[in-house]
């Protein structure tokens, strides 16, 4: 079972309706999967007619049943730091970008707690983060999707570590509504997490704001994460920050923040996933 990893401190001398339809009848051909650790296997895919657009995607799938790896969140709270940066200060096997933060002073702008500490509470006005859900880590290490409470996350102690983001994509099989703004309904880069009926973890980036990869509408990313075999699912940040990073081959994907189609645009964050071998 994945368990968490206690508080990072990273030293500043250095973290439903779905109306599209999958248009490739070969796409699950045209994958190429490595074995990165033991029970991770890193998938990709590059190809011009999924969403009959051009997409370029990286998954890390994770057996969750794992007992030799752990998921945990790596932060700072008033520096960024790229994800890259996190993960190999951290020793990770992987990473991944995290939730929406403050670009100009650091620190998450939506809910986030650690061991059972809130560092930050979340936004006053949630609309532009639409923080519907959270990742969420228990005492034993066990990885869920959670819905935000009505009232509030401060009312939840379902897990000491939760880490909200949105929007909230699939919730026990079933789409969420998105709503019909250009955050949802434009095709952006995006992160986001599943979970599997198989318990296997998705840890997932969707490049894009290329000629060569056109990025996901939160419709689009659902119905994609559907089709993976994900039962719940979430959004992370995405735009700019969308990277992914695996030991020993650096950032995979083609992060958008220098306007090039190459490894080299990655957009220094607040917070990461770090997907480690247990201590």
């Amino acid at each position: 079972m994945l368990r968490s990893l206690r508080y990072y401190l990273i030293i500043p001398i250095l973290f439903i309706g779905v109306d599209a339809v999958a248009q490739d009848t070969n796409l699950w051909n045209n994958w190429t999967t490595e074995e990165i650790a033991d029970g991770v296997n890193w998938k990709s895919y590059h190809g011009e007619n999924y969403f009959d657009s051009k997409q370029s995607i990286n998954i890390i799938e994770v057996y969750m049943q794992s007992e030799n790896l752990e998921l945990s969140f790596a932060y700072h709270d008033s520096l960024l730091i790229k994800t890259s940066d996190f993960g190999a200060e951290n020793g990770a096997v992987a990473a991944i970008n995290g939730t929406f933060f403050d670009m100009n002073g650091g620190g998450s702008v939506v809910f986030f707690k650690l061991d059972g500490e809130v560092i930050t509470p979340g936004a006053v006005s949630r609309r532009l983060y639409s923080e519907s859900g959270g990742v969420g880590i228990d005492e034993d290490g066990a990885v869920s999707i959670i819905q935000r409470p009505e009232d509030g996350w401060l009312s939840y102690d379902g897990a000491p570590s939760i880490l909200g983001s949105g929007p909230l994509l699939i919730l026990s099989g079933e789409f969420r509504n998105q709503n019909s703004d250009a955050f949802n309904q434009n095709r952006h880069p995006r992160t986001a997490v599943g979970i599997t009926k198989e318990q296997k973890l998705l840890l997932v980036t969707i490049d894009g704001r290329s000629s060569s990869a056109y990025g996901m509408s939160t419709p689009e990313l659902a119905e994609f994460l559907a089709e993976k075999g994900a039962e719940y699912a979430l959004n992370l940040d995405g735009g700019g920050s969308t990277t992914m990073w695996i030991a020993g081959g650096g950032v995979v994907n083609y992060p958008s923040g220098n306007g090039q189609y190459d490894h080299s645009g990655e957009r220094p964050v607040a917070n990461v996933l770090l997907l480690k071998h247990k201590n």
